[in-house]
C-alpha cells in the first residue's frame, strides 16, 4: 500500500506524456534504440515524478480543498508525515539530473533541471495562487522534455526540437483550461484564480480555442520540418480535425461536457501527434 502511495505522487500520467515526447525528440534526432534511450526515460520518470511529488507537498492545502485531488495520498492522510513526500521528490529530482549529467550530457541535465525548477518555482510556488496565467508561463516545464531528449541523442538542439518544445508549450493551456471549465467551481472554492472563475466561461472558452488553433498551426509548421510528413498527416490529422472541431463548439456552447470531452481527448491528441512524426522514420513517407 505505501508503495502505491509514493507512485501516485509521481503523477505516472504526467509523466507518461513527458517521457513520450522527450522519446520522440530522442528518435528523431537519430538517437536510436540504444541504452541512452533506457537512460533518458529513467532519468525523464524520476524528473516528472521528484517534481510531482513536491507539487503535492506544497499543494497539499488546496487538494484537501477540492473533491477532485481530496484523496490523494497526503490529503486523505495515506501517507504521513507530509514532509516525507518532499524528500521523496527532492531526492528524485536530483537523482535525475545527477544521472542526465553523469551518463548522457550537460546539455540534458540543464534541461531536465529546468523543467523542474518551473515546475516547481515558477509554477507551484510562485504563480499558481496568483495569477489565472499560471498554466501559460508555468507550462513551459513541460517544453523541456523535447529538449532534453533531442540534447541526450544529439548533444544539442535544432529548430525541429524547438519546434516540438513550442507545440508542448502551446497544447498545455488549452488541455488544462478544459478541466478547469469543469472544475471552475471547485477551483473557486479553493481560492485558486484559474482562468474561468477569473476571466468567466465564455472567455475561457474562446482561449481554448485559441490555443488549440495555433497548436494546430505548429501541428502542420512540424509537417513541413520532417523529411517525409505523409505518414504524419494521415495519422495525426483525425483527432486534430476532431478536437479542432470540438473546440470551434466550445465557443458556442462553454458547457461542462464538450470542456471534459476537450480535456480528455487532447492527451492522446499530443500522444498521437508525438507518435505520428515517427512513423516516417518506420515507414519512409
Amino acid at each position: 500500500m505505501r508503495l502505491r502511495e509514493y507512485v501516485s505522487l509521481t503523477k505516472p500520467k504526467i509523466a507518461f506524456l513527458n517521457i513520450l515526447t522527450a522519446v520522440t525528440a530522442f528518435l528523431l534526432a537519430g538517437g536510436g534504440a540504444t541504452e541512452r534511450l533506457l537512460i533518458l526515460v529513467l532519468a525523464g520518470y524520476l524528473a516528472v515524478g521528484g517534481a510531482s511529488a513536491i507539487n503535492h507537498y506544497i499543494d497539499r492545502d488546496i487538494d484537501a480543498a477540492m473533491q477532485r485531488t481530496r484523496n490523494r495520498p497526503l490529503p486523505s492522510g495515506r501517507l504521513s508525515p507530509a514532509v516525507k513526500a518532499i524528500i521523496f521528490g527532492v531526492a528524485l529530482s536530483v537523482s535525475a539530473v545527477i544521472i542526465a549529467a553523469l551518463l548522457l550530457n550537460l546539455l540534458t541535465a540543464f534541461f531536465i533541471g529546468l523543467g523542474i525548477l518551473i515546475y516547481i518555482l515558477v509554477y507551484t510556488l510562485w504563480l499558481k495562487r496568483r495569477t489565472p496565467w499560471n498554466i501559460v508561463i508555468g507550462g513551459s516545464a513541460g517544453s523541456c522534455s523535447p529538449l532534453a531528449g533531442w540534447a541526450a541523442a544529439t548533444g544539442n538542439i535544432s529548430l525541429l526540437s524547438i519546434l516540438l518544445a513550442v507545440l508542448v508549450f502551446l497544447w498545455t493551456p488549452g488541455h488544462f483550461w478544459g478541466l478547469a471549465l469543469r472544475a471552475e467551481q471547485e477551483y473557486r472554492r479553493a481560492g485558486l484564480p484559474m482562468l474561468p472563475t477569473v476571466a468567466g466561461r465564455d472567455t475561457t472558452a474562446k482561449l481554448i480555442a485559441v490555443s488549440n488553433f495555433i497548436t494546430v498551426a505548429c501541428w502542420l509548421a512540424i509537417a513541413f520540418l520532417l523529411k517525409s510528413s505523409i505518414s504524419y498527416l494521415i495519422i495525426t490529422a483525425p483527432l486534430t480535425i476532431w478536437i479542432t472541431l470540438d473546440s470551434i463548439r466550445l465557443i458556442h456552447r462553454p458547457d461542462d461536457n464538450l470542456a471534459w470531452r476537450i480535456f480528455k481527448i487532447s492527451s492522446p491528441w499530443l500522444a498521437v501527434l508525438m507518435l505520428g512524426s515517427l512513423t516516417h522514420v518506420v515507414v519512409g513517407f
